[in-house]
Formats: C-alpha cells, structure tokens, sequence
C-alpha cells in the first residue's frame, strides 16, 4: 500500500483548525478516529505516530519514522489540547475506539495464523465472486452492444409492442392528435 498522502501541513493525519490549532485523526478499520487537537503541528503529529504505532502501520506511514517503538513514541508524545468537556469526552471516545480496534487487530492477526484454510477459503471466495461480477459486466456490454447495433440498422426500437405511438406514427389521420416527444403520455 502506497504511503498516505500528507497534508499541508507537512504530516500525515494533521490538518491546521481554523482557529489556528492543529488537528490529528487517524483512519483504522474503516472508521476515522479524532485524536486530539494541539498547539503545535509536531505535537498533533506525535500522537498520530502513537495511534499508528499501536495499530501496528509500518514505519514508512509514520511522521517520524526514526522513533523504534510505542514506548518511545508515546515518552515523546504530548497530551491534547481539551479546552472543553465535548473536546474532552471526544477524546475520551477515541482513545476507546483505538483500544477496540487494536484488540480488534490482534485478534484478527491471530485468528489467521490459527486458521490458514479459512483464510484461503475466504480469499477464494472473493476471487470466484470478482470473477463472476466481471462476467457479467462483460456479458451486460456486449448485450449493451448488440442492441445499440441493432438500433444503428434500424432493425429495432425503443417503442415495445402494444405502445400507443405505433398508432400514432402509422396512421395518416394523426395531425393534431399525435403528442410531442416532449408532452406525457398516459399508458
């Protein structure tokens, strides 16, 4: 996987407030975590390490890729900025969704190393299913295809068999009483 792209700031997962503060969050399992805003860019970039460090990102994904650990990262990392109770029960509930998605994590780790068939069953599975939704995206052009050919020759029509517009078309008596393409029909 390719790195994450970083943000003007110059970190990943930092982003500047408008009231001049600085933002970190970190996306795990599908779900963006708030992680705390801070005075300093550098601060909001240490916890974003913290929280990588703990879901187990490679050091590349990182802003700091020199620290060796959790235990390094969290000594050099700072407490957020709460400068309220909605901020600090925010953070609250991050740091719970951090600890649920990093159990979360090592379970799954450890469920595939206990379970390789299942693992290779499942990845089947997706393979087979990609399979056929290919099929039938190629099936479904090529239909597509037939029936726009068709059109070209002028071998079929947009009007089905009992359509009013037949009568319409047909008949020579149909001045007036023939509807605009742009008027409704009541069928």
């Amino acid at each position: 996987m390719a790195p994450r792209r970083r943000s003007n700031t110059g970190f990943i997962g930092v982003r500047l407030r408008p009231a001049g503060h600085f933002a970190a969050e970190i996306t795990a399992g599908g779900t963006r975590v708030w992680l705390g805003t801070f005075y300093t860019k550098e601060a909001a970039a240490r916890a974003y390490d913290v929280a990588a460090w703990r879901f187990g990102r490679p050091r590349h994904e990182m802003n700091f890729p020199e620290v060796r650990s959790l235990t390094e990262a969290q000594s050099l990392s700072t407490e957020p900025l709460l400068r309220s109770q909605g901020e600090a029960r925010r953070y609250r509930s991050g740091q719970r969704r951090i600890d649920t998605t990093e159990a979360d994590e090592q379970f799954m780790a450890q469920w595939r190393r206990d379970h390789p068939g299942a693992v290779e069953a499942e990845r089947a599975f997706w393979k087979d299913k990609q399979t056929y939704r290919r099929e039938r995206r190629a099936g479904k052009r090529q239909r597509k295809a037939e029936v726009e050919a068709e059109y070209a020759k002028g071998e079929a029509s947009t009007w089905g068999e009992d359509d009013e517009r037949w009568l319409w078309n047909l008949s020579s008596t149909a001045s007036e009483d023939t509807p605009s393409e742009d008027e409704d029909f009541d069928f």
